[in-house]
């Protein structure tokens, strides 16, 4: 992965996110600093002001009704969770000055060393999820966009990890072929096995956790998972495996079910960094931090195309 300077080099694994317009903003953290990096377009890199973190940040893009707006969300390094969201210029350029940090309300924080998830919901609003400074309890808060007010936040049912959940939303468009209309959270249990819970668009309520586990696959991970979702009803929670390191995903179904296990061989992850499952329409991206086909440091490729599968069954609850 580059930008205009040449290859991102970082400490951990960057975030990315589209608009509709097909502009994508990466960010990163430094590669010998705290600071967070961003990109528009493979561009020149600017650094976000007064921003410091020890862990990923993570990028979404909600949609306005006009040129929307990006958002960086990262743990600052006394856990507190911050947020800095950009919006495009008239010409869909960068703005001259970056925005600085808004602290998320309530009090809300994590471990200084694990990342907020996020994900991106309709009329501008996102969700926020994270892992208690103080157990092993799992939060999240809603953004309501249009009032322009957060929720209290509240604790998952049922969700234990001691590391930081993976976030994903999906819901229908008016022309997706086959859309979620659900929240997914995915999460590592204290087992070190990989859960899932899911949340019907506008319920609020959560179902109780499942493993995901296909028979014969490892399954085992000491790290947060990744998860992505498609507009034609799959998406998949990925992991670093814990026995050799490489990249491991479970396809998931709009159902609540699962249809097959994937592992990347040709990439070997460096301990320690989650991959980033990327979905652009139906298209499956893994970013990483780590090395393969003879190159090693923030890489990507393309590793799916769900077009090609048949259309899931409905939603079940």
């Amino acid at each position: 992965m580059t930008y205009a300077g040449g290859p991102i080099t970082s400490r951990s694994t960057p975030g990315e996110a589209r608009d509709n317009r097909g502009n994508i903003l990466h960010a990163w953290r430094g590669a010998d600093n705290d600071s967070i990096w961003i990109s528009l377009n493979n561009g020149p890199a600017y650094s976000l002001p007064n921003a410091q973190t020890w862990t990923p940040p993570r990028v979404i893009w909600t949609d306005d009704g006009g040129r929307g707006n990006f958002r960086i969300f990262h743990t600052g390094t006394e856990g507190h969770v911050y947020q800095h969201r950009v919006q495009l210029s008239a010409s869909y350029q960068l703005p001259g000055t970056l925005p600085n940090w808004t602290r998320i309300p309530s009090d809300t924080r994590t471990t200084d060393t694990e990342p907020v998830a996020a994900a991106a919901l309709p009329g501008n609003s996102f969700m926020l999820a994270w892992n208690s400074q103080s157990n092993d309890d799992i939060w999240t808060m809603y953004y309501n966009g249009e009032t322009g007010t957060y929720s209290s936040p509240s604790v998952v049912p049922g969700a234990q990890s001691k590391d930081a959940p993976g976030l994903a939303a999906q819901v229908d468009t008016n022309n997706d072929p086959a859309p979620w209309n659900q929240v997914v959270l995915a999460f590592t249990g204290t087992d070190n096995y990989v859960y899932m819970s899911r949340q019907r668009y506008g319920t609020g309520n959560w179902t109780n956790p499942f493993r995901v586990y296909a028979t014969g696959t490892p399954g085992y991970t000491r790290n947060g998972p990744s998860v992505a979702l498609s507009r034609n009803g799959y998406g998949v929670i990925t992991i670093t495996e814990d026995r050799d390191n490489t990249i491991g995903s479970y396809i998931i179904s709009r159902d609540g079910g699962w249809s097959g296990y994937y592992e990347e061989n040709s990439f070997a992850l460096s301990p320690g960094k989650t991959p980033l499952a990327v979905i652009a329409g139906t298209d499956l991206y893994y970013v990483i931090n780590g090395s393969g086909g003879g190159k090693s440091g923030v890489l990507w490729k393309k590793v799916y195309d769900f077009a090609v599968m048949p259309t899931p069954s409905a939603p079940q609850w």
